[in-house]
């Protein structure tokens, strides 16, 4: 049994959700690439970049 959305906009919101997410990952992407040829000892400064942008800033 199939419902129908009250709302027509979910679909293109959930597409918007899709993009944003695409885009994060790709912005983040080089960093990890990073953080997996020079090893683990740059973990502190990745969490530390990735705290950053999770606050929104560069404080």
């Amino acid at each position: 049994m199939a419902t129908k959305s009250r709302s027509d906009w979910s679909i293109i919101l959930s597409i918007i959700s899709i993009c944003i997410a695409a885009i994060s990952i790709g912005y983040c992407f080089p960093l990890v690439i990073d953080l997996m040829e020079n090893g683990w000892e740059r973990s502190t400064r990745a969490i530390a970049y990735f705290s950053r942008i999770i606050r929104g800033g560069a404080a």
